[in-house]
């Protein structure tokens, strides 16, 4: 609700498993406008949904608590949220009230009903599962043994109901049924899928055969453990934490909305597309300042409705003053946006990543791991199953990605001339930006076309509205130009810094080496020059090339020759002189106010 689904994913949903026909489209119209006429007989006014049409696809409008799906999930979630085993219970007995049969009645077939429904069948698995929980927490356990005797049959392996009958057994003075229920799941596990039962499970029937009388209650771990008091002050177990993962930043400062790009958003379009049955993945790389997070995100806004699963965000510190995000904390906060409490989350690596290939089983949820540093930080974070969709940004080539799980990948250079303008046109205004078009173009290419350079300087224009646009483009020309492409008022805006991340990634002879290209004239040479100018062999060259080239800061044209964008080569030649003892005046901003 709310978002647009393209008509291409209704005709696939309508046709399902099917060819579909040539008449499909005004199929579909006539579907779309039956269904108006229904909402129409919706007496209620503020409740009665209506369904507009963009050109490209349908869109439903109207209040998500007037559809008993929405008002099912909000309540789950609220649930899960409760502070108390009392008001949880409530909430759930609302929220499973609203379950009024199978999705979509008898009027779709099995498969249409099975990829739109796994999930909320998934959902009302757990929230019948968390109202026993909660129900046992409040000392229930006659009254739910049929309840848990019917869930059990019809989820045979689900191991935690079994958990739960067991207990609720043992406190209503059934031991043996209880110890006979252990049984039974053990056998249908290692019969049926030739598993051995949980450790949930081993421990609840250690328990029953050790203990000389029944307990008050399971162990924190095993049930409720939300919504105790510790059971003896000081002996509260620890518990898994979910490190706190700062929201996903912008590669743009925070100046305007999202301009350009339509033939990249049209290219990861179309990968997405390529790789839904395969690698399930497409990385955005490229060299800093390019925009791949704003690509990135705004190609998710685009494309939210094919994914109705939901959309999970990370930022990787890949490239941070903080350390980046081990798999381990990223696994935990993938599994809280998908709705996993963290009281509930394994302390394994290896149990966290088979909860979340459980969670993400049947779903088409889309996952935007951003700011990636190396292919082994992601590998674990993949989707399973060809429903999801990772897209993975990153500095770095991420070159053993394509050979070990045969990503597809967009190579993000700068923006197009037009597209550079429309960005400098749309923050400094059209009225300056009009009046001196060569300036104009000039900043474009002073700043390389990077989004992130092209903002700064087009904020610094704003900031100072008597400056000519033919004043900044000289500045930038000369002395410092890095020193221009930064905001006084915020330091950790600059080109200046967001580059000397991807130069900290390397080692101290590669970040030598690359300080040396600053010394060259330009910012494309050829091999033969760089060694004139080091004194090292050809071999020696090219395997210094090497870590540059998977950072970005350098790109290889052919056998001989090589270039580099723009700012990464004025960023080596500020490098270069400083090292070198240059005027500290010859590396000032020619730029003032």
């Amino acid at each position: 609700m709310g978002h647009t689904v393209p008509m291409s994913r209704l005709i696939e949903l309508l046709w399902s498993g099917e060819t579909e026909p040539s008449s499909a489209r005004a199929s579909l119209q006539a579907h779309v406008s039956r269904l108006r006429g229904l909402f129409q007989e919706i007496t209620t006014e503020d409740q009665r949904p209506s369904i507009s049409s963009d050109g490209a696809g349908y869109v439903l409008q109207g209040d998500p608590q007037s559809i008993d799906v929405h008002r099912f999930r909000s309540l789950v979630h609220r649930a899960d949220q409760a502070v108390s085993a009392d008001k949880c219970t409530a909430l759930l007995d609302r929220a499973l009230d609203e379950w009024q049969g199978p999705m979509l009645g008898s009027d779709a077939s099995p498969e249409l009903v099975h990829r739109l429904g796994v999930g909320l069948d998934e959902m009302y698995l757990s929230a019948v599962t968390l109202r026993a929980e909660a129900r046992l927490t409040l000392g229930q356990h006659d009254s739910m043994l049929e309840e848990l005797a019917q869930l059990v049959r019809e989820h045979p392996y689900h191991e935690r109901l079994a958990v739960l009958r067991m207990w609720a057994l043992y406190r209503s003075g059934h031991r043996s049924e209880a110890l006979g229920a252990y049984d039974e799941t053990r056998a249908r596990l290692t019969g049926d899928l030739g598993l051995d039962p949980g450790s949930d499970l081993r421990q609840v029937q250690e328990m029953i055969l050790k203990a000389d009388s029944v307990p008050e209650e399971l162990p924190r771990d095993l049930i409720g453990n939300r919504w105790r008091e510790p059971i003896t002050a000081g002996t509260e177990p620890d518990r898994p934490t979910v490190r706190a993962v700062p929201p996903v930043p912008s590669a743009l400062p925070a100046m305007g909305g999202f301009t350009g790009r339509a033939a990249e958003l049209d290219q990861l379009s179309t990968l997405a597309q390529s790789v839904r049955d395969d690698a399930r993945t497409v990385a955005v790389v490229g060299i800093a300042g390019n925009g791949k997070t704003a690509l990135a995100l705004e190609w998710a806004r685009r494309r939210s409705a094919d994914y109705p699963d939901g959309l999970a965000v990370v930022d990787l510190q890949g490239y941070a003053t903080r350390p980046p995000l081990t798999p381990a904390d990223v696994l935990r906060s993938l599994l809280s946006q998908l709705g996993c409490s963290p009281d509930r989350m394994p302390r394994g690596p290896a149990e966290l990543t088979a909860l979340y290939r459980r969670e993400l089983a049947g779903r088409r949820t889309l996952l935007v791991l951003d700011n990636a540093s190396s292919a082994r930080q992601v590998l674990p974070l993949l989707p399973p199953e060809s429903g999801s969709l990772a897209l993975v940004t990153s500095r770095n080539r991420l070159g053993s990605l394509l050979l070990t799980a045969g990503v597809a990948m967009l190579q993000l250079g700068p923006l197009s001339p037009d597209d550079a303008d429309q960005v400098l046109e749309r923050v400094v205004g059209a009225h300056r930006t009009r009046r001196e078009p060569g300036a104009t173009a000039e900043i474009a290419a002073l700043c390389g076309r990077s989004p992130l350079a092209l903002r700064i300087a087009a904020a610094n224009l704003v900031m100072h509205p008597a400056c000519r646009m033919a004043d900044h483009a000289e500045a930038l020309r000369h002395g410092n130009p890095l020193g221009c492409l930064a905001l006084a008022d915020d330091g950790d805006s600059s080109m200046e810094r967001s580059l000397s991340f991807s130069v900290r990634r390397l080692g101290p002879e590669a970040a030598s080496f690359f300080r040396a290209l600053g010394s060259l004239s330009g910012p494309a040479a050829s091999l033969t020059a760089v060694e004139r100018l080091t004194g090292l062999s050809r071999d020696r060259v090219s395997g210094m090339f090497g870590p540059l080239f998977a950072e970005h800061l350098v790109h290889v044209d052919g056998t001989d020759h090589f270039h580099m964008d723009v700012l990464a080569w004025q960023y080596a030649r500020l490098l270069s002189r400083a090292e070198t003892g240059r005027a500290a005046d010859d590396l000032l901003p020619g730029y003032s106010a």
